[in-house]
């Protein structure tokens, strides 16, 4: 199959994607190696998490929410995730 006009352009767009997920995923990893979130971190189920959480802000970003919200949500996800990474499970 061959891409070409946009889909060209969506191509690469998948492509930077998955390689940004590949990225991410490697440093979650990384991490976990160094003992930075506590054992038994699931690093795929993290990356899922920051990637779910980026691609909502960008729609939101998209759809013109305010980068006040924006902030907002961002840093109250990063507390909760710090806290369940930091916290050992029951």
């Amino acid at each position: 199959m061959t891409l070409t006009g946009k889909h060209v352009d969506f191509g690469a767009e998948l492509s930077a994607a998955s390689s940004a997920c590949a990225g991410l995923l490697a440093r979650i990893e990384r991490a976990v190696q160094d003992r930075e979130p506590v054992a038994g971190t699931d690093t795929a189920a993290l990356t899922g998490l920051v990637q779910s959480v980026v691609h909502g802000l960008s729609v939101r970003a998209n759809l013109g929410t305010a980068r006040e919200d924006l902030l907002a949500t961002a840093r109250l996800a990063h507390e909760l995730i710090c806290r369940q990474l930091t916290s050992p499970t029951p």
